[in-house]
């Protein structure tokens, strides 16, 4: 039996809702590791720059994994901070009484922090922190694709009502996807579900020869 379209519509958001938290979770685990790769170098505020123009997140999204990622550092220095002595207690509560009542709050700090947003870090980038960013840039674009394709896949299993391509393409529709990486997405996770419906691939005959040729080209040899 079909399910109305207003059921099937609370299921999509249900599954999307999910989706996006776990892209916003892959975004936040690799921020935090561009800010910890670079501390040496980089300010939290500018490596969460650097992170943002890097991966073109939308004012939304670095706005959302920006204030993830501090309450993420928040929640690693409440868990390894010394209790505070009861000195050390007065003074912290007298300095918040004397900060104006807007500065306050966790929400005050993300506020601060992403009204200096479009800062640019300044000066000619040394080659070892370029080469650090970039390799990192890298990990985190193919985690990214790999978590949208098993989101998609989410969504062939979710909305069964429908077939496989339809299901992945509403995925790529529902999240906004740029062509490009939509693409990609949509053969992968169609990749994936072919491998379990459809028989396996032949073997081809110079399949041996193909991997001859890639060992020696991985160990150097060249055939006489």
């Amino acid at each position: 039996m079909k399910s109305s379209p207003r059921a099937r519509q609370r299921q999509v958001d249900l599954t999307t809702a999910v989706c996006q938290e776990r892209i916003l979770a892959a975004h936040v685990q690799h921020v935090l590791a561009l800010v910890d790769l670079i501390a040496d170098r980089v300010p939290f505020d500018d490596a969460l720059d650097i992170y943002v123009r890097i991966l073109r997140l939308s004012p939304e999204q670095a706005r959302n994994v920006g204030s993830r990622a501090l309450a993420e550092l928040g929640r690693r220095d409440g868990a390894t901070r010394t209790p505070l002595t009861e000195t050390e207690l007065m003074h912290e509560r007298e300095e918040q009484e004397e900060e104006p009542a807007e500065s306050n709050g966790a929400q005050a700090r993300a506020d601060a922090l992403f009204s200096r947003l479009r800062r640019r870090v300044r000066g000619r980038v040394q080659e070892d922190l370029r080469h650090r960013i970039s390799l990192a840039a890298a990990r985190t674009e193919d985690e990214l694709l790999a978590t949208h394709v098993e989101n998609a896949l989410l969504f062939v299993r979710s909305l069964d009502e429908i077939d496989e391509p339809e299901a992945v393409e509403l995925y790529v529709d529902t999240m906004q996807l740029p062509e490009g990486p939509s693409d990609v997405i949509y053969n992968r996770a169609l990749r994936l579900v072919a491998d379990q419906v459809l028989p396996p691939l032949p073997a081809i005959a110079n399949e041996a020869a193909l991997e001859e040729a890639e060992h020696n080209m991985a160990t150097g040899d060249v055939p006489s």
